[in-house]
């Protein structure tokens, strides 16, 4: 057996991860790539979702964050095109809402939310109900994955369209 075979394809992303208490690091955080043409390689929140402590390397070295403690984890928007769900973003019936989200130990955030609902189910607290552990709000220039068991309030500043 060769020894390729054991090697499983990374590629890195560019994040800034706020955690607990507000520190703030910056690096990067290695992602399963394409395991084949027609499959999409891993995505930071799967990584966020799914990993109990998140490697990350920065200036500091490598540093394993539990998931738990990461308030919110975010890249820059031209960089983040993979975590975007393409059926939400291609589908008609998508609805948009800017928010204002207030977070446990006092920061907040604003940008949008996107996301696909059955018609008659598309207000925001309906997709409110259904967040995954990480969400994604988006700003002008970063996606932000917002950790959701980090958040106290989200105030709607529009109302969704």
């Amino acid at each position: 057996m060769a020894e390729s075979e054991f090697l499983v394809k990374k590629q890195t992303v560019q994040v800034e991860v706020c955690e607990v208490g507000g520190r703030v690091t910056r690096g990067e955080i290695f992602l399963a790539g394409y395991s084949g043409p027609e499959a999409r390689g891993e995505r930071l929140s799967d990584v966020l979702g799914a990993r109990r402590f998140v490697p990350i390397r920065g200036d500091d070295g490598l540093r394993f964050i539990s998931n738990r403690h990461v308030v919110w984890a975010r890249m820059e928007l031209l960089e983040s095109i993979d975590e975007l769900d393409p059926e939400t973003e291609g589908a008609e019936g998508t609805a948009t809402a800017n928010v204002k989200v207030e977070l446990v130990g006092g920061q907040s955030l604003e940008g949008g939310v996107r996301y696909l609902r059955p018609a008659g189910a598309r207000r925001l607290v309906d997709y409110l109900a259904t967040l995954e552990t990480f969400f994604p709000l988006r700003t002008e220039d970063w996606l932000y994955l917002v950790n959701r068991e980090h958040v106290s309030c989200v105030v709607a500043l529009d109302e969704a369209t």
